[in-house]
């Protein structure tokens, strides 16, 4: 979908978007979702950008789930916790999250976050492609992946 240059969001604080809070089926933790940048609000191409906000206090991390279509990358801005990863959730590993780490996620690939400290972990999030045969990210994000319908 392309965009006329005028109606193409080319600049955005993130504090004035409204957060979309997500929850697995299954899980008590959920994540608030803002996205920046996408093909329907910024004409992007390929790509999504957004952050990813886990507050303290959750029970443990969101059930783990895979994006069958499009790969993921994520990078620590603040907090701490800790990312399970793997190919299939019988062998997922788990790496310690700190400002500064970042992770990639390969289509199909099991993955679930927790914020294991006392302030929130915010989380900048990168997919691609952000459009699979002509479905936008934020359809095919829920594709198979356990996400409440609210």
């Amino acid at each position: 979908m392309q965009l006329a240059m005028n109606h193409r969001r080319l600049f955005v604080d993130e504090r004035e978007l409204k957060a979309v809070r997500v929850q697995r089926e299954g899980s008590s933790s959920s994540v608030y979702i803002r996205t920046l940048f996408d093909p329907e609000t910024s004409g992007t191409a390929n790509a999504v950008l957004g952050t990813a906000t886990i507050p303290p206090g959750e029970a443990g991390p969101m059930l783990s789930h895979a994006h069958f279509e499009y790969d993921e990358s994520e990078y620590v801005a603040s907090g701490v916790g800790y990312v399970l990863l793997g190919a299939t959730r019988d062998q997922m590993n788990r790496y310690d999250l700190k400002p500064g780490s970042a992770f990639f996620v390969p289509a199909g690939y099991q993955h679930c976050v927790a914020n294991t400290g006392k302030e929130d972990l915010k989380l900048v999030i990168s997919f691609y492609p952000s459009w699979v045969k002509g479905r936008p990210y934020k359809e095919i994000s829920n594709d198979l992946t356990d996400v409440k319908k609210s």
